[in-house]
């Protein structure tokens, strides 16, 4: 592997500059939802719950890929503002259920345009070119590395 000029490129810069990108977008993503005073994570408990009513505080940590103390301590904040209501599960006494609350789904609703945004705010800067290379490399890392493509995250009221 080598760069333009016929020179050993170095993998190490290449993750780093990758790691720089993503804490870029996860900035940028932080800025889109801090007029609603949420954190990226918890915008995503809201779409999530939007979508699957119900759903205990395990089975929405693993459908986020976070850590169950941190899903924890960032659901917490949104049962505090009474965006999210924790009631006992009807099928296991021993589980809380989670559903988005009337102002929790107006908040969803707010989300969702907030990511909106994002999504075109991050793409506008991209040419068709690029984002055929981008999936083109996100694909040949995802078969390399065994990992899948998240599925779009639409809510089913769109």
């Amino acid at each position: 592997m080598s760069d333009l000029r016929g020179r050993p490129r170095d993998p190490i810069e290449f993750i780093e500059t990758f790691g720089a990108l993503w804490r870029c977008l996860m900035s940028v993503s932080d800025d889109t939802y801090a007029a609603e005073k949420l954190w990226s994570a918890q915008a995503h408990f809201l779409r999530h719950l939007g979508r699957q009513r119900g759903m205990s505080q395990a089975q929405l940590a693993r459908a986020t890929d976070m850590a169950p103390t941190l899903a924890g301590r960032l659901l917490r904040t949104l049962i505090q503002r009474k965006l999210v209501r924790r009631t006992r599960s009807e099928e296991d006494r021993r589980e809380y259920a989670l559903e988005l609350t009337p102002s929790g789904q107006r908040m969803r609703e707010r989300v969702e345009e907030a990511r909106a945004r994002f999504a075109a705010r991050v793409v506008r800067v991209l040419d068709e070119r690029d984002l055929q290379d981008f999936e083109r490399i996100a694909k040949k890392l995802f078969d390399a590395f065994g990992g899948t493509p998240r599925p779009p995250t639409r809510s089913p009221d769109e």
